[in-house]
């Protein structure tokens, strides 16, 4: 792998992120010749001599890409040339389209000419007939010209790009000698002096010229000016610059969120843009005085590109931790631990860098293979044990972490990302130690990049959520205006923030998952190839199955159902709760996602295995019978499910009563419903039952509660007396509404005894109990202080 890769796909992305901001529509190459928008004939002059040129640099991109040496820089240049050509063929189609069909239907207008021994058209007409006539035959010959020739550049685009898959998978899988090959050493060692004096003579023997004859006084002041300014960039002004952002967001940003993430974000942008700038201003101070050799030349942009990868490791890696301050740290680790691993970002970056830089000087100084080989052996062994010791070193501060905290934040993706590190560097390991060491350098590289862009994404994000949350905040300056200006009220403008940080964070997303695929470009495929190749691939039917086929389903599933949790949780914890929905819609809607997310990568995991909706439906109705009879009653609960989310004739929080059995509606899940009882046990209800069964919603619809009870009295009572005693407990009861008034009946007259039936509403059936014992508790009192006696 080229050691300017890493540093090219960073330029590539601040590019692409760029150009696509500030650029609203590509600018047409330079090679290109701008074409008007043709309102008449005469603007389709230039038409031939455009199709003219764009067939001539078609021709001399193929003649460039049979070329057998020429190397992947070059295929990718011819490739990028195509794009523009491409553009413009495109554009000369929608001008010439349109055109052509005014033509034929002005010609359709005119009428079929007159045949023969008919009465010859007017002068007028043959001549409209005959132009119209020639600028249709120009007008088609150049569509079908330019589709030619957008075929053409198509089919070119393909072929550079099957070549450089097919050179990605060739350097990937080269055969090279072991690092623990003795002879690679011997070799090594036999060609160290020629390879020093081939080095000596690329750098020393060549002597820079000087950039001209005599160099003036203003450019060898200007020279100094910048070497000052790269100096004083390398280190004084990233400390300067780190110190005024932290005064800054202390003094100018109110969100204690905002200001951590902000100056982590500021941070990270200062070390590793200053060393850039200060490697940039040095380069430019030294090339103009001096006429660098092309060695000279490489080493120095080599040196740049590896020094600003390895501080933008390493800027990354402090900014996350903040070592020393706990109070701005981002990650969720223990001050101990962020002591612990405060070095290993630099370490990780020096040994990148390092590497970056070895792999380039070998080729830049064409030094024999014995030493080519024996750089890259070298620079991926130095990346293996940098992350490796990290890894040992992290694993131990984090136990150590464990042992201190063991209520923390969940360690799952922690540990997930460890185990696939490890597995990485065993790959590694192991393709180096057989000899595969092109093998081992990418695995490498994509590991570190991998690592350097999920960095990247956990800083952006956490940026982006406490950006938004403090814009549009009510306590907030600018959440105070848009409420001023749109009338929105506070939970609204939550609301708009929580979407918006959502919105940014799946664009963030998105972005990153660009970023980690791109250096792959069209030859990641090489890398899988000999898992799914047909050799390890066996029938079942129709549909052909290999391991890698198997386990890029696997990926696909589970990918999905990650998506669908992680969307899930943000709904529930994050969008959800700043709303006015009910808690049993929310429930209701989180549910609803869930079975949605299972089909979409259900549906999504069948089209990657290559099985269609005919084939799924053949096999199910193979199934039919056994899921017929076997799985009936699971079929039936999942159906009463989905229709109590639709009808919602309970939620999640309702009180409902089945036979004697009255409790609160916990859970909705897919096969049966957990309803929590009063003793806090759970009582498990299939759906099916709710469903087909008279069941009593106690809180449905804003119902209202009741108390009812008879209170019987001894037959010698005043009943007036007893009945206005009654009113005035149930008035002094703060549970009882007033509204609708609490009744008091007389229901029965027997030997001996008076019946009063009570009946009274309250807010909550929940409450019912509790009020029903304080009344008869007031209610036996003070009968007794009267001498009212109760019935037998």
């Amino acid at each position: 792998m080229s050691s300017l890769t890493i540093f090219q796909r960073l330029l590539l992305v601040v590019a692409w992120v760029t150009l696509t901001a500030a650029a609203p529509a590509p600018a047409p190459s330079p090679d290109v010749a701008q074409v008007p928008a043709p309102a008449d004939a005469p603007r389709f002059g230039k038409m031939d001599a455009r199709l003219d040129k764009h067939e001539e640099a078609l021709r001399a991109i193929r003649r460039a890409a049979r070329n057998k040496s020429a190397d992947d820089a070059a295929l990718r240049a011819q490739a990028a040339a195509i794009e523009p050509i491409q553009a413009d063929l495109a554009d000369a189609l929608s001008t010439l389209t349109p055109r052509l069909q005014n033509t034929r239907e002005r010609l359709d207008e005119l009428g079929p000419a007159p045949a023969a021994g008919q009465p010859p058209e007017a002068p007028d007409v043959a001549e409209a007939r005959a132009r119209l006539l020639k600028q249709q035959s120009s007008l088609e010959g150049n569509s079908k010209r330019a589709r030619l020739l957008a075929v053409e550049a198509g089919q070119l685009s393909e072929q550079l790009n099957q070549r450089l898959r097919r050179n990605f998978s060739e350097r990937l899988w080269e055969h090279s000698r072991s690092v623990f090959d003795p002879t690679l050493w011997g070799d090594f060692a036999a060609k160290l002096p020629d390879d020093l004096r081939r080095a000596s003579d690329a750098v020393i023997g060549q002597t820079p010229q000087p950039a001209a004859a005599t160099a003036p006084g203003a450019t060898q002041l200007w020279s100094a000016v910048l070497a000052a300014l790269g100096l004083f960039l390398l280190v004084p002004a990233r400390i300067i610059l780190g110190r005024l952002g932290r005064r800054w967001s202390v003094a100018y940003v109110p969100s204690s969120g905002l200001r951590k993430s902000a100056l982590a974000l500021w941070q990270t942008l200062v070390g590793a843009l200053t060393p850039l700038f200060a490697g940039l201003l040095l380069y430019s101070a030294l090339t103009s005085v001096v006429r660098l050799t092309p060695a000279i030349d490489g080493l120095a942009r080599a040196l740049i590109a590896a020094v600003f990868y390895a501080a933008t490791i390493d800027a990354l890696g402090r900014s996350l931790l903040a070592p020393g301050r706990p109070s701005w740290r981002l990650a969720p680790v223990s001050d101990a631990f962020a002591a612990r691993v405060a070095a290993l970002p630099a370490i990780i970056g020096v040994a990148v860098g390092l590497a970056m830089f070895m792999a380039r000087a070998s080729v830049l100084l064409d030094v024999s293979l014995p030493a080519s080989e024996a750089s890259r052996c070298l620079g991926v062994l130095l990346q293996i044990l940098a992350v490796g010791s990290a890894l040992a070193l992290a694993r131990s501060g984090a136990a150590k972490q464990d042992e201190a905290d063991d209520e923390g934040p969940s360690r799952l993706p922690w540990v997930l990302a460890a185990v696939i590190a490890w597995l990485a560097l065993c790959a590694a390991l192991i393709a180096v130690v057989t000899g595969y060491v092109a093998l081992a350098s990418f695995i490498m590289g994509e590991l570190v990049w991998i690592a350097t862009v999920l960095a990247c994404l956990v800083l952006l994000m956490r940026f982006v959520d406490d950006l938004c949350d403090a814009l549009f905040a009510s306590r907030t300056g600018l959440g105070r205006v848009i409420a001023a200006a749109t009338g929105l009220s506070d939970h609204a403008l939550e609301q708009i923030g929580v979407l918006l940080s959502g919105v940014l964070r799946l664009g963030l997303m998105v972005f990153g998952w660009m970023a980690i695929v791109a250096p792959f470009g069209a030859s990641a495929q090489e890398v899988f190839t000999r898992a799914t190749s047909t050799e390890m691939a066996f029938k079942l039917g129709q549909l052909s199955i290999s391991p890698g086929l198997i386990f890029g389903g696997v990926v696909v599933f589970a990918a999905g159902m990650v998506i669908t949790r992680i969307v899930r949780s943000w709904m529930e914890t994050t969008y959800l709760p700043k709303t006015r929905i009910d808690v049993g819609l929310q429930t209701s809607i989180t549910a609803a996602l869930t079975y949605l997310g299972a089909l979409i990568a259900l549906l999504t995991t069948c089209a990657y295995l290559g099985l269609s909706l005919s084939k799924i439906a053949l096999f199910a109705s193979a199934l039919s019978v056994g899921i017929g009879f076997g799985l009936q009653a699971v079929i039936g609960n999942f159906v009463s499910g989905l229709i109590l989310l639709a009808e919602r004739p309970l939620k999640v929080g309702d009180r409902i009563a089945i036979g004697d059995q009255e409790g609160d509606v916990r859970k909705i899940n897919i096969r049966a419903t957990e309803i929590e009882m009063g003793d806090r046990s759970k009582l498990i209800v299939p759906n099916s039952d709710l469903i087909s069964k008279v069941v009593r919603n106690v809180t449905h619809g804003g119902a209202l509660g009741q108390v009812k009870f008879v209170l019987r009295v001894a037959n010698d009572a005043d009943a007036a007396e007893v009945r206005k005693l009654i009113l005035d407990q149930i008035a002094a009861n703060p549970g009882v509404l007033r509204d609708p008034p609490p009744s008091v009946y007389l229901t029965n007259v027997s030997d001996g005894a008076l019946d009063f039936t009570v009946v009274a509403a309250i807010s909550s059936a929940r409450q019912a109990t509790g009020i029903k014992s304080d009344l008869l508790f007031a209610l036996v009192a003070q009968l007794k202080a009267r001498g009212v006696k109760l019935a037998a």
